[in-house]
């Protein structure tokens, strides 16, 4: 990809980060369309397949998508230390493309389940990845946490943008959407350098200078003396010498292991259950005949989401850590619970106040998506990446990731036996959204240490990974954006 002399570092990482993000962008344009494109295969007049599809077997749809993405999640963190990330952005983008082709093309509702599975898998990869990219090409965590912020606004933006084609365009249109944004990724992603660390992981010291000079927007020669790059250059090479001489870290303690699986699974695992996928999949359900139409209620809750993720991006990266996450999570709960109240007693409390039965519910729940796309659905992503030591990271980030898959695919195909064996069945989902968000809440202020601003050693002693001297152990290179490259 040849860009201008005057293109600087950041600009550059940020290109890579924008054509990445189109992974996440179509993974909502795939979720989006689903809820208006299930009553369309059930429909016998308007099916686009060749026979129309019970409920039942529409009900699968999500299903796949969710279940596939444990798999590529689960896969991606190892595949991404062996191949580079670069390597499984660009398979994820091929199963995309797979994907759109299966609907585009598809005639049974076999062909929409194998399209659902391929862009799962390849969001599962996306998201687990496309975190561990930003990280390895940004010069500074604050840098890569501005960036890794964006994953959240192009994801929203991607589901908003799939309810309004699902909904208003017509359905040969809407595949021929995703498949050009597919095809830009294509077309642009392989002319993105690897990450340079891909490439001291592999002792490419050729690579290694291209990479770097490539992210850090070096194209003249003379620009290559510059002394800021040859010391990162230069602890690039030290770090690699460690690797070939297995010179590594002593081991970690096992306390300090089961803390930083702990806060990893939490983040991560309490982002997925906070309830954002399941309301927007079955809006219908917790709404009923409240707010708008059906239509402009899927709407208005997937703009709340983009309005919570563009305010993220825009104060996310300057305000501390944990009070971000300690009030999105605090805020999100106290809407959903008012929710939950206003189902079971609001008709008594209302005493006839048509205008608040009628828009409280949507109100409510809009208030609850947009905080948590406002700080704890991004900072799952922004926090493992500062705690986590690199290769740690990767491994963990991955499992966690694949096990809040399977918790979703499981609360999304138990959702519709739950609302009607259990008498309060919304309510009971409702109330697990609740308590996933206050546990972050109230967990995230004594647990997690402040990463904002602060040095990878100091956040290791906070944790409690300190030598027999006090000082903290692990190697990093001189951005200081990772804290260790060994288990």
């Amino acid at each position: 990809m040849c860009l201008p002399r005057n293109v600087g570092g950041l600009a550059i990482q940020s290109v890579a980060t924008a054509i990445g993000n189109l992974l996440c962008f179509n993974f909502g344009l795939m979720f989006g369309i689903s809820p208006a494109h299930m009553s369309l295969y059930e429909s016998e007049a308007k099916t686009p397949l060749n026979k129309a599809t019970d409920p039942s077997g529409t009900a699968w749809l999500t299903g796949y998508l969710f279940l596939s993405a444990a798999i590529g999640a689960l896969i991606s963190g190892v595949l991404a230390l062996r191949i580079g990330p670069k390597s499984v952005l660009l398979w994820a983008g091929l199963l995309q493309i797979f994907g759109w082709f299966c609907i585009h093309f598809g005639f049974d509702i076999v062909h929409i389940y194998a399209s659902r599975m391929f862009s799962g898998v390849a969001a599962g990869a996306a998201f687990v990845v496309l975190p561990i990219f930003i990280n390895e090409i940004s010069e500074t965590r604050e840098k890569a946490a501005r960036l890794t912020f964006t994953i959240e606004l192009w994801r929203t933006t991607g589901i908003l943008l799939g309810f309004v084609l699902g909904f208003y365009v017509p359905y040969d249109l809407v595949n021929i959407v995703g498949c050009a944004v597919s095809f830009v990724f294509t077309m642009s992603f392989p002319f993105v350098q690897e990450s340079p660390h891909f490439y001291m992981r592999n002792e490419n010291v050729a690579c290694l200078e291209k990479s770097l000079r490539w992210y850090r927007g070096i194209r003249d020669i003379d620009d290559r003396e510059k002394p800021e790059y040859l010391l990162e250059l230069a602890e690039f090479k030290a770090e690699m010498q460690c690797l070939g001489k297995n010179i590594g870290t002593a081991p970690m303690s096992q306390s300090y292991i089961v803390r930083l699986i702990f806060v990893s699974f939490l983040l991560t695992v309490c982002a997925k259950l906070s309830g954002v996928f399941v309301e927007l999949n079955y809006a219908a359900d917790f709404l009923g005949r409240t707010g708008y139409s059906m239509e402009t209620n899927y709407v208005v809750l997937a703009a709340a989401q983009c309005v919570g993720a563009l305010l993220a991006r825009v104060v996310g990266p300057g305000l501390p850590r944990k009070l971000l996450l300690c009030l999105s999570s605090l805020m999100s709960a106290a809407a959903v619970i008012a929710l939950a109240l206003f189902k079971q007693f609001g008709r008594d409390w209302l005493l006839g106040n048509v205008w608040c039965e009628r828009y409280l519910p949507i109100f409510l729940l809009a208030i609850q998506l947009l905080f948590v796309s406002f700080g704890l659905y991004p900072l799952a992503a922004v926090v493992s990446s500062e705690v986590l030591p690199t290769k740690l990271h990767d491994v963990l980030y991955s499992l966690a990731s694949a096990f809040s898959w399977l918790l979703l695919f499981g609360m999304i195909e138990a959702f519709n036996a739950v609302k009607t064996s259990i008498a309060p069945g919304l309510v009971l989902y409702l109330w697990v959204f609740a308590g996933a968000s206050i546990f972050v809440g109230l967990i995230s202020l004594p647990l997690l240490p402040e990463t904002r601003n602060r040095r990878a050693s100091s956040v290791q002693r906070q944790l409690g990974y300190v030598d027999d001297g006090g000082v903290a152990k692990g190697s990093a290179i001189a951005n200081g954006h990772h804290i260790s490259t060994h288990i």
